[in-house]
């Protein structure tokens, strides 16, 4: 028994080694998937897309230990990659509910319009916009398109003014609350005054933090209050 569990072991690690005497290696055509899927045929005489839909899904749950920058750029990278437009959705997820990730997700959408299409018009790599004007290598290899240059400072330049907009949108949004506050603490007295309430005894004011419309955001606010502490806060759905 104990030799044929030999003879079998060394029968198998023949079988084992044989493919590494000639190994096999695959790569994706992209030419064959573009025939295959994007060009007119019996199947698809217009030519439209046949690949399938992909949805990526984007997670965070803490703007301070996720900066917005970082997940502006995720999802950046994201919108870039080479997959028909119609059929690719991008969503994110942030269970901390914050206004900050929101008004950041925001200002995401309306860069993307810019990033999106440099992006596929000269199939740049890494899609992620800090990492790619980061890198040290020399941008103008194997680029042959002569507006490359010219496209590329003006990119800069709106990526240099958006990530500004994300790094200041925290004291931004501190600002704004602040004033909105004040207000209302104002018109809270001016009414406990006309109902000839005694104006010295201090009230509980409950500190809001507001969206840029004038309305209270409904998901986590600065100051912790019920149902706007993290945890517990009213669900939220946005299409961008």
């Amino acid at each position: 028994m104990s030799v044929a569990c030999e003879v079998w072991f060394a029968f198998s690690w023949l079988l084992d080694q044989l493919p590494k005497l000639c190994p096999v290696n695959r790569a994706t055509d992209l030419s064959v998937l573009k025939e295959r899927f994007e060009s007119p045929s019996i199947r698809n005489p217009k030519g439209r897309s046949d690949l399938p839909g992909v949805d990526v899904f984007v997670s965070t749950a803490d703007p301070e230990k996720e900066p917005p920058l970082v997940t502006a750029n995720t999802i950046l990278s994201i919108l870039a990659v080479d997959y028909p437009v119609e059929k690719l959705a991008c969503y994110l997820s942030d269970d901390g509910g914050s206004l900050l990730t929101f008004e950041a997700l925001a200002e995401t959408a309306s860069f993307a319009r810019i990033w999106v299409p440099f992006c596929r018009k000269h199939a740049i790599e890494p899609r992620n916009p800090e990492a790619y004007f980061g890198q040290k290598r020399d941008f103008l290899k194997n680029k042959v398109r002569l507006d490359f240059v010219r496209e590329r400072r003006r990119v800069k330049r709106e990526y240099d003014e958006f990530r500004v907009r994300i790094n200041s949108l925290p004291e931004s949004i501190r600002r704004r609350s602040d004033a909105y506050n004040a207000h209302e603490e104002l018109r809270t007295k001016k009414k406990r005054e006309e109902v000839k309430e005694d104006v010295s005894e201090p009230t509980e004011f409950v500190k809001a933090t507001w969206m840029s419309d004038g309305s209270h955001w409904p998901g986590t606010w600065f100051s912790a209050a019920a149902d706007h502490s993290r945890g517990d806060h009213a669900g939220i759905i946005q299409v961008q």
